[in-house]
């Protein structure tokens, strides 16, 4: 009966200690290939905490040796777009990239948050190199409060 009662307060104990599973919220969007290029995949941005996004973007058919400029801008696809933020650059042997914003402001003043994410009239734009094509775009996508892109022209992107 003492075994039982101990077992029954070790259970008690262990359940009260673990945390209840955190609730991330996050959002998907496609990453659409640019011109004639292989490139295309998705970006995922995750509320990691209050104040805290993730940015992880995954792209396939990207070349080992390259990395591959990542700019979070203002306007949809086909605006020039001011520079909002610049993000990890792609790697790409893996085709991959995290970026982890904790309390940023964006190049306007504007702090970004989950929530003032999912209302921004932005897009992302992953350019070729860093070099001679770094204003061409690889792949890119509306995000935010953008519609998705359908194909009637890509902005390149300057000033960078």
């Amino acid at each position: 009966m003492r075994r039982a009662i101990y077992l029954l307060f070790v259970l008690v104990i262990g359940c009260q200690q673990q945390k209840p599973e955190e609730l991330v919220r996050s959002n998907t969007y496609y990453l659409h290939q640019a011109n004639y290029s292989p490139v295309s995949g998705d970006v995922i941005v995750s509320e990691l905490s209050p104040g805290k996004l993730e940015i992880a973007i995954s792209l396939k058919n990207t070349k080992e040796g390259i990395n591959h400029p990542t700019h979070l801008h203002f306007g949809s696809v086909r605006e020039v777009g001011e520079l909002a933020f610049k993000l990890e650059s792609v790697d790409g042997a893996t085709g991959r990239s995290v970026t982890v914003l904790d309390n940023v402001r964006l190049s306007n003043g504007e702090l970004l948050t989950y929530d003032t994410f999912l209302e921004l009239n932005g897009s992302i734009k992953v350019h070729m190199d860093d070099m001679y094509f770094k204003n061409m775009v690889l792949a890119f996508g509306n995000v935010g409060a953008n519609e998705d892109y359908f194909f009637d022209g890509v902005a390149m992107c300057t000033g960078h």
